[in-house]
């Protein structure tokens, strides 16, 4: 494979949401480490140097707080990766954190009854990162394939409806792990038969050189390597003595595992060498103080080593290295040796000047340490130089960013919302009740053809006479939207429709009429299908003018019931263009005729930039073979422009307001072409 495919592919893999979610799960738990470090740091080395007795009640507390917290390290890692998990896949990450720890405690047997009484388990540490990945990445997909009945909850708000609907796949995933779990457990135990040292056919640096490469193992999937092997496996052999006067642990701690597991003294030397600023040399600079004591989960988890494909071939074979020369070295006897038993956290340097009894201890210590250094150093460039990680991450939050912020602010919107409604309550009250003390009415407003002169139709607009008897506007249909009220209106506007061209026929005038409908009623095919048969006696006499946010509501169905309406003889026409949408490509879908352009680019025209983006709407809606309306004409210059740009139809105050039903036929048969 050629190498710039291979870092392209690495390169992916590494940018994945999945390692990019767990690296920022361990990130998020730096403090907890330090926490950790600090307190088993303070203890031993309060009793190393005697300054208190293991019997003290400052020993006791010390150590006491650093059990707790070593304890629940597997509950924290749980619910962190459970949270960014299903966070950076756009789900709840509170629901996602508690569905992992829960699935941690209860089928990880983290959480065990013995005798009535609840036990914490230290030895279901490998599952606290195995459990929240699978449980997060389960509901992940359920939640993207799962049916959601939104509708039963659209009264909730969205806070209160995101609960109800992660309910199913919260609860299919947790009992689906009494079937994963017992699966995992047959893999881990034929892992752990495989891994098994033969005690009885190999030697005792064989056996240590066995129980490194699994350890390490181990760590790069998340899981504590040394502990994990000590729970796994018997380990009599690290008592023995791998060369003469130094036994398999002390040789492993002091002259194999330098700084720590991973040999992470020698990374943090690689990493001064790399540019300043970089990620990998500002992590190593953090873990510097505890990196001294052997601590390695900061380098480990933040940097990151585990799940790392690109370093871990430094993070096995650095190791590797050191143990081959360390140990040919001591067998030469280049180096002195004693019996000395040592605390794994004894800094390097000090510890191989305490095991050697002199200076050719830390040389061999300090000689290592560069060749680890060596080994890192290609590999933390090329990393830092390809993989970007705080760059992908950064992307990562800003695609998720208005969706978490929606989320989080979700139920104070919805509060707020609810307060709106209240005050606004108010306000809906008084307007129905104003229409129901007062009358509504359909006025006219006539629209005149440019071509032949005569009048081509009619727009009907609502009216309300108050209960005074004033005439005014509808000034009520934003409150009717607001609360989704406007059914009413429609429905009473269709049927005054019908009954204006019934009075319309009776004194021998068959007009043509525009009506005026909420953006839903065209996609729903009840109600379309009702205009159908109430104006099946008028044929051609009525247009429905929608609004262009008809069409973005349910494609398939407004182009299906506008060809229905057509079939009746019912023409629609899009209304307001320009104040919409304005997609030309709707239009070129849109079994459409006619487009009334909105009376707002006719107040633009005053100005050179308003008459030539009108005139450039104009000819290409034209190019499409659409007759035109221009709205909102009031003045001889305005009338002057459209028809000099050939629009087919006018209408507005130019020519008359509009007016009741009562003075149409006068209007009609008194009309003149100006």
């Amino acid at each position: 494979m050629p190498l710039h495919s291979l870092q392209k592919k690495m390169t992916k893999l590494l940018h994945g949401r999945y390692l990019l979610s767990l690296r920022e799960a361990f990130i998020a738990l730096i403090p907890y480490f330090v926490s950790s470090a600090l307190a088993i740091l303070a203890l031993n080395s309060a009793l190393t140097f005697n300054l208190v007795s293991k019997d003290s009640q400052i020993a006791h507390v010390v150590s006491h707080s650093a059990q707790i917290i070593l304890l629940f390290f597997p509950v924290v890692v749980s619910i962190s990766i459970g949270f960014f998990l299903t966070k950076n896949y756009a789900q709840s990450g509170i629901v996602g954190a508690l569905l992992a720890v829960l699935c941690f405690a209860v089928h990880g047997e983290f959480l065990q009854l013995n005798k009535g009484e609840f036990t914490l388990s230290s030895t279901s540490t490998a599952y606290a990162i195995i459990l929240p990945s699978i449980s997060s990445l389960l509901f992940i997909y359920l939640m993207r394939t799962l049916p959601q009945p939104r509708r039963q909850f659209s009264a909730l708000s969205r806070f209160l409806r995101e609960k109800f609907l992660v309910i199913l796949p919260f609860t299919l995933v947790f009992f689906s792990f009494y079937v994963w779990t017992p699966l995992l457990g047959d893999l881990g135990y034929l892992i752990s038969l495989w891994l098994a040292p033969d005690i009885s056919q190999a030697s005792v640096a064989e056996l240590t050189f066995q129980r490194m490469m699994a350890s390490h193992t181990f760590w790069f999937f998340g899981v504590h390597g040394d502990n994990t092997f000590s729970m796994l496996f018997e380990e009599p052999f690290l008592a023995e003595n791998v060369v003469a006067n130094l036994s398999a642990k002390t040789f492993y701690d002091t002259f194999v595992l330098i700084g720590g597991t991973g040999c992470f003294a020698g990374l943090i030397v690689a990493s001064f060498w790399l540019k300043k600023g970089t990620h990998e040399r500002n992590v190593a600079q953090l873990s510097i103080p505890f990196t001294a004591f052997n601590f390695c989960e900061i380098i480990l988890f933040a940097l990151p080593i585990f799940l790392n494909p690109v370093l871990l071939i430094p993070f096995i074979l650095a190791p590797a290295i050191n143990f081959f020369i360390a140990f040919n070295v001591l067998e030469w006897g280049w180096v002195n040796t004693n019996n000395l038993e040592i605390s794994w956290m004894t800094p390097t340097l000090i510890s191989g000047y305490q095991v050697s009894g002199g200076i050719s201890g830390v040389i061999l210590q300090l000689m290592l340490l560069i060749v680890n250094a060596c080994i890192y150093y290609p590999f933390l460039k090329w990393h830092s130089e390809q993989i970007h990680y705080q760059k992908a991450l950064n992307q990562l939050s800003e695609q998720l960013n208005i969706s978490e912020q929606l989320r989080s602010a979700s139920e104070s919107q919805f509060i707020q919302t609810q307060r709106a409604k209240e005050r606004s309550s108010k306000a809906l009250n008084k307007v129905l009740e104003e229409l129901a003390q007062g009358q509504l009415l359909l006025y006219y407003q006539p629209q005149i053809s440019q071509v032949t002169g005569g009048i081509v139709g009619y727009e009907a607009l609502l009216r309300l006479r108050k209960s005074d008897g004033t005439i005014v506007g509808p000034y009520f249909i934003d409150v009717l939207v607001k609360h989704g009220q406007t059914s009413i209106i429609d429905s009473w506007v269709i049927e005054q429709a019908a009954a204006d061209l019934e009075h319309f026929a009776s004194q021998e005038y068959w007009p043509v009429i525009s009506i005026n409908v909420n953006p839903t009623l065209i996609s729903d095919d009840k109600s379309v299908l009702y205009i159908c048969d109430r104006f099946k006696d008028f044929p051609k006499q009525l247009k429905i003018e929608v609004v262009e946010s008809s069409y973005f509501n349910d494609k398939s169905s407004v182009i299906t019931n506008i060809n229905r309406l057509k079939q009746h003889e019912i023409a629609t026409v899009i209304d307001d263009f320009g104040t919409g949408y304005s997609s030309l490509s709707m239009l070129a879908d849109l079994p459409i005729e006619q487009v009334k352009l909105d009376k707002a680019f006719l107040d633009k025209v005053a100005t050179e930039q308003g008459r030539e983006f009108y005139s450039a709407v104009v000819q290409l809606l034209h190019q499409m073979n659409k007759q035109l309306v221009a709205e909102g004409v009031e003045s001889q210059p305005q009338l002057n422009f459209v028809k000099g740009l050939k629009i087919e139809v006018v209408q507005g105050w130019y020519y008359e307001k509009a007016i009741p039903k009562e003075h149409v036929l006068n209007y009609f048969n008194d009309f003149k072409m100006v």
